[in-house]
């Protein structure tokens, strides 16, 4: 997937070229809490892919603040200079290249999410009932 960013104070736009396919996504939504006021969790459930469901519980579990992260938060620990996790694996050593759940709904389709493929490097969609694994964030201590 080739992919172009543009990024102003205000909003982001993104062009995607997969194959014969393009999108475009703009982004109005309230910036981010920047990367360095966010705290991470290690990667929750061993590991495992699982439901939005079980990874919202896997989260609540963990106490008040934590949740899961928006897609404007978690994609931008994606380092695609890397693969098999593309992600710095100094600063986040138990990414599992597979997908990891975001909270940010998918436009086109009610019953999906954004999910950040770390094993590829790239952004996609999953249903709600699909596998993917899980990464909490809360705003900084």
């Amino acid at each position: 997937m080739e992919k172009l960013i543009i990024k102003t104070p205000e909003r982001s736009v993104e062009i995607g070229l997969f194959g014969e396919a393009m999108s475009i996504t703009v982004d109005r939504s309230e910036p981010a809490a920047t990367q360095g006021n966010l705290e991470w969790s290690h990667t929750l459930l061993d590991g495992d892919a699982v439901t939005y469901e079980k990874a919202e519980k896997a989260i609540a579990d963990l106490g008040p603040g934590w949740r899961l992260p928006t897609r404007q938060e978690l994609e931008p620990l994606l380092d695609l200079s890397r693969d098999e996790p593309a992600i710095d694996t100094e600063k986040f050593p138990d990414t599992r290249s597979r997908g990891y759940w975001t909270s940010t709904p998918c436009a086109f389709n009610d019953a999906a999410v954004w999910v950040v493929l770390f094993g590829v490097g790239l952004v996609y969609y999953y249903h709600r009932n699909d596998g993917a694994c899980v990464r909490a964030v809360r705003s900084g201590q």
